[in-house]
């Protein structure tokens, strides 16, 4: 017989079901197409509930696109930790964030539905951990001599750049042509400021 719920695990457990469902609704149907009534059927879960825990429909989206960055800023590090190169690392962890763009649980969510329904400086926002990382790659490159810029931070963002152009690009389809086209992109992109030590 399972113990009775505290008020803390009873309201976190309705907060992640609610960000399950408005996450698996957003990333199949799209933010205009999901209603608040449809993401709470089937939960036990009141309108009133929802609202008290985000606010709005907007303030969910936020969340599951909040939790969304956070998966994608995991993936990376997976992908990347392995590597004892800095350099290698900057260049998988790129590559990696362009593989986001074919994953179906995110691929809607972040590069099709946040850029039309959030404030840009709002994704900036979200996006700020994960700059953070390819900044501090690029700072690293710099010092260790491999990476020639006039400004280590204006070329982190270049690439920021690049590369969210290039997910959405390769957002936009299922071909997994378009996905390595990007990622030789990125990598050429990369390589021409490396310098030849």
């Amino acid at each position: 017989m399972s113990a009775k719920l505290t008020k803390a695990e009873q309201t976190q457990r309705t907060r992640r079901a609610i960000l399950d469902r408005a996450h698996h609704l957003f990333a199949t149907k799209g933010y205009a197409a999901t209603g608040t009534e449809e993401t709470i059927e089937g939960l036990g879960i009141t309108r009133g509930a929802l609202y008290h825990q985000f606010g709005d429909k907007l303030g969910l989206f936020k969340a599951v696109i909040a939790e969304a960055y956070d998966e994608i800023t995991e993936y990376i590090r997976s992908k990347v930790q392995p590597l004892d190169d800095n350099w290698e690392q900057l260049v998988v962890g790129c590559q990696a964030f362009l593989e986001i763009a074919q994953q179906d649980n995110l691929r809607r969510l972040v590069f099709i539905e946040a850029p039309a329904v959030l404030a840009a400086d709002t994704l900036v926002e979200f996006d700020r951990y994960g700059f953070g990382l390819l900044h501090q790659a690029i700072e690293v490159a710099v010092k260790e001599g491999k990476l020639n810029t006039i400004d280590a931070e204006g070329f982190a963002h270049l690439v920021n750049g690049a590369l969210n152009e290039l997910a959405a690009w390769v957002a936009q389809s299922d071909d997994p042509e378009r996905l390595k086209t990007a990622q030789k992109l990125v990598e050429t992109l990369l390589n021409r400021q490396k310098t030849s030590t």
